[in-house]
């Protein structure tokens, strides 16, 4: 029966169109796989570069900060009056945050949408 089949398809000359098939399929597969990788790694390294530079901000606020509430410790003659007025800013910060947080997160989000749908076109 397996002859029969192949006679057949030498006949039609369909075993030849049936391999080279198979083989475009398995080299989409493997265009694919390659494209995925080289996608998560790219997604890997915005995120780590993200992250090293939220990092570096939140140094570079920390020591701000602090170095304001020293200054104004001596402007005010206090121990602790310029570290409660930079909390008390922060914490206000913190207020207006939480308060518009929907219309920030509808921004945000609508920013990496066309972000997202930019890298794609």
């Amino acid at each position: 029966m397996e002859k029969i089949k192949d006679r057949i398809l030498k006949f039609l000359r369909l075993d030849g169109i049936i391999s080279n098939l198979s083989g475009y399929v398995e080299t989409r597969i493997a265009l694919v796989k390659i494209e995925l990788r080289e996608e998560v790694a790219n997604i890997l390294t915005r995120g780590l570069m993200i992250m090293i530079m939220f990092l570096v901000g939140f140094l570079v606020v920390l020591f701000l900060s602090l170095g304001l509430a020293q200054y104004l410790n001596t402007l005010l003659g206090s121990e602790f009056g310029g570290y409660m007025i930079v909390a008390l800013f922060f914490g206000l910060l913190l207020l207006v945050l939480l308060v518009f947080r929907k219309s920030f997160f509808k921004m945000l989000e609508k920013q990496f949408a066309d972000l997202i749908k930019q890298r794609h076109q």
